[in-house]
Formats: structure tokens, C-alpha cells, sequence
């Protein structure tokens, strides 16, 4: 006895067929309930009156794919996920096996092979806290979502470094990607430098509230860092996120670089700062082409930097001083004494600015540059002690007790 499996639908499709071949339905009636064409219909009544109920199966059911790949493919595949591309995801295996291995395949295969073999496990979805929504800023330059991410980059073939990344918030576009040793402000310096003379001022910045963006004691009193000083400056507001999901462009790009980049410089042996940042420059181009999209509005909002804005003098580390009578002062553990011309007496007291551009020490009084010398502290002379004068030479540093401070008339104060 010949078994034929039939679905549901199909079931009721043989059912309205067979009202309609009894005349209890027209045949357009039967297409507006089965969502049919009326030529379909018609192949259908006569595959039922010349096959019945079983003519209405699908003839497909039971038979193999036309889509089915052979063992080999499947074999040769399996051997490449688990020697090239173990920790990689279905998607990224599907671009690599395209552009690398000239081999295409759709995403869902790839998942549905690595699931079966183990490699690929299914994730639950997590319960997800919801935020309001936030729209996209309307023109590129508009808002600006700057991060760092501290991370194993280039896993063991390298240290530990932190990826700068700025976002634009209209287009979700990388607008700069740089590797430098730790998240400090000279390299966000640095990426703001590079991000203002390729493209011009934003109108804003998008930050946390790290202490390189936000001082700790800005809740009481307004308070600059150096990096909101620069900003200030530079006429570009620092807008502070309250959460990482606020910012979150820029923590996705972060996820989507953690998951994807890594492994991209390990297959082209990617292993240090310098070459990591030259493989970035072409990384950029291909990330913004796949996952950059339009602005709602093609105008764009960069601004040309004014005459009087210097980006030497402004993306620096600037602070102050007050000038002893000796016409010194005192900045990390160095000794800077000024070299005035004319009334020098006129400078004692006040206060100076000092900042550090292109690593080279610069001190301005009342806007004017001054010239200086520097006195560093002299290091401790190493003295090697013969070992017949080591006694005389420790009872000298011997603490006095009070009987000999008495006797060499020094105070005791008790």
C-alpha cells in the first residue's frame, strides 16, 4: 500500500477543488479562497479529475534537491571551518569562502552544516532591556560618537592595545580608526587631528564619561578636562552618554570589529600597531561600503577651522604656573627658568601657560611666547665604600639619642 504524505493546505486545496468540480463553486470563487491564479485553478481541476486526491501532492516531496551539494563540497568546506575559520560566524565564513576560497555558498547552508557537525551552536536570545529610540542625526558632520576599545587585537602575536573609533551618527560610517598602545588623551588628540583636516569641524561629539572626556568634579563646578578645553576651543559641543546604549553606533561598530577584524588580520598576519593602522585604512572603505548608509540629507555640516584656531596650540595639554622672583618655574620634576629681554621685575608673580606642542615645551606670559632654559635635578652620586671605613660611615647616620643632642647644645623637643 502506497503511502503519500499530503500538507494541510494541500488537503484544503483538495477539498475546495472538489466543491468546485461538483459545481457548490465557480472557479474564480475558488481562486479568491485559495489565492490562485484562474489558470492554476484549472490545472488543478484536471490533475484531480484525472488523479484524484493524490494528484494534488507536491511531486517534488521525497526527491532529493536540485539545490543539494555533493559530499566532496561538503568535506572540502568542513575542512577549511575547522582549519582556516573555527571561531569565525556563518556570515563572515560565507564572505571569506567568496573572496578567498572562490567558493559560493548561502549563509543558512553554511549554518545548518556547522550546527550539524557541532562547530556552530544555536543562542538563545537573551531578555533585553528596551531604551527610546533615538533618530539619526540628519546630515554627516552633525554628531560625532567617539570610543576606545582596550583589546587583544592581534590575540597573540602582539600586546594588548586600544582601537580609537569615531562614528558619524548619520551614516554610521567609520570616519577614523586608529591602534595606539592605551586609551589616553594623546591619541584621542591624535584621531582628532586627522578626522579635522581630512573632513572639518563637527558640530558635536558624542562621549562616555571617561576622565579623559568628563572631569569627576565637573558635577559641582564647571570643570574642563583637556580634551573639553580642546573641544571648547575649537567650538565643537561634548555631549556625555548616560549609558553605552546611548552611544550605541559607536559600541556596535566595536562588536562588529571585535568579531570581525581580529580575525581578518590573523588570516593576513596582521601583528603589530604599525602595520595594524595601515591595514585599517583599506578595512575602513569596505566596512563603510557594506554597513554605511545615507543620510537623510546630502548636506553636510563640517566646518573649515578659523584663522585664529591653531590645531598645534589647541589639541595639546595646556596648564598654568605662577613665575617665582627667580623668574622659575616648576613643571614635571624640571626646573624652567625664563630669559626675558627688558623689565623682568614686571613677570614675577604672574601666572604662565605652559603646553606641550609637538613634544616640545612651550610657555606663553600674557599671550607671548618666552625662551628658556631647563635645570633638571642632579641624580644622587653612586659612592663605593671600602669596607674599612663602613663603621665611621654608618655611625655618621646613626640616629643621636638625646644625651649627645644635649651635649652638642641642639633642641629637644619632646
Amino acid at each position: 500500500m502506497e503511502i503519500i504524505r499530503m500538507s494541510k493546505q494541500e488537503l484544503r486545496k483538495g477539498e475546495v477543488i472538489a466543491r468546485t468540480l461538483k459545481g457548490e463553486l465557480t472557479q474564480e470563487r475558488a481562486s479568491l479562497e485559495l489565492r490562485l491564479s484562474l489558470r492554476q485553478i484549472k490545472r488543478l481541476c484536471k490533475r484531480f479529475n484525472e488523479e484524484g486526491q493524490l494528484g494534488l501532492a507536491h511531486r517534488s516531496r521525497g526527491r532529493a534537491s536540485n539545490r543539494k551539494k555533493d559530499s566532496s563540497t561538503r568535506g572540502l568546506v568542513l575542512e577549511l571551518i575547522k582549519t582556516k575559520y573555527s571561531d569565525f560566524g556563518p556570515q563572515l565564513i560565507k564572505e571569506q569562502l567568496e573572496q578567498r576560497d572562490h567558493l559560493r555558498l548561502s549563509r543558512e547552508w553554511i549554518r545548518r552544516l556547522m550546527i550539524e557537525e557541532g562547530i556552530w551552536k544555536v543562542k538563545k536570545r537573551k531578555t533585553l532591556r528596551y531604551y527610546q529610540r533615538r533618530q539619526r542625526r540628519g546630515r554627516e558632520g552633525e554628531l560625532i560618537q567617539i570610543d576606545g576599545s582596550p583589546e587583544y587585537w592581534f590575540e597573540d602575536r602582539g600586546p594588548k592595545c586600544c582601537l580609537i573609533n569615531m562614528v558619524d551618527d548619520a551614516t554610521g560610517k567609520l570616519m577614523e580608526l586608529r591602534f595606539v598602545e592605551t586609551e589616553c588623551l594623546d591619541g584621542y588628540f591624535k584621531s582628532m587631528r586627522r578626522y579635522i583636516e581630512q573632513y572639518g569641524r563637527p558640530l558635536a561629539i558624542y562621549s562616555d564619561k571617561h576622565m579623559i572626556f568628563k572631569s569627576p568634579k565637573s558635577e559641582d563646578a564647571p570643570r574642563y578636562t583637556q580634551f573639553g578645553r580642546a573641544m571648547k576651543e575649537l567650538d565643537i559641543e561634548l555631549i556625555y552618554a548616560g549609558s553605552p546604549q546611548a552611544k550605541g553606533r559607536v559600541e556596535r561598530a566595536h562588536g562588529t570589529l571585535q568579531d570581525r577584524l581580529i580575525k581578518l588580520m590573523r588570516l593576513d598576519g596582521v601583528s603589530s600597531i604599525e602595520e595594524g593602522n595601515s591595514y585599517l585604512d583599506a578595512y575602513k572603505e569596505e566596512y563603510n561600503k557594506r554597513f554605511g548608509r545615507l543620510p537623510r540629507s546630502e548636506e553636510r555640516v563640517y566646518r573649515e577651522l578659523d584663522e585664529e584656531m591653531s590645531l598645534d596650540k589647541i589639541l595639546c595639554t595646556k596648564q598654568t604656573r605662577q613665575i617665582s622672583k627667580s623668574l622659575e618655574i616648576r613643571y614635571k620634576h624640571k626646573i624652567y627658568q625664563l630669559l626675558p629681554q627688558g623689565n623682568a621685575r614686571r613677570l614675577m608673580g604672574k601666572k604662565a601657560l605652559i603646553s606641550e606642542q609637538d613634544e616640545k615645551v612651550v610657555i606663553e606670559i600674557e599671550g607671548k611666547e618666552y625662551d628658556y632654559k631647563i635645570y633638571e635635578k642632579e641624580l644622587y652620586e653612586e659612592r663605593v665604600i671600602d669596607h674599612k671605613n663602613i663603621d665611621a660611615f654608618l655611625n655618621k647616620r646613626k640616629p643621636e639619642s638625646v644625651i649627645e643632642k644635649r651635649r652638642k647644645g641642639i633642641a629637644v623637643n619632646f
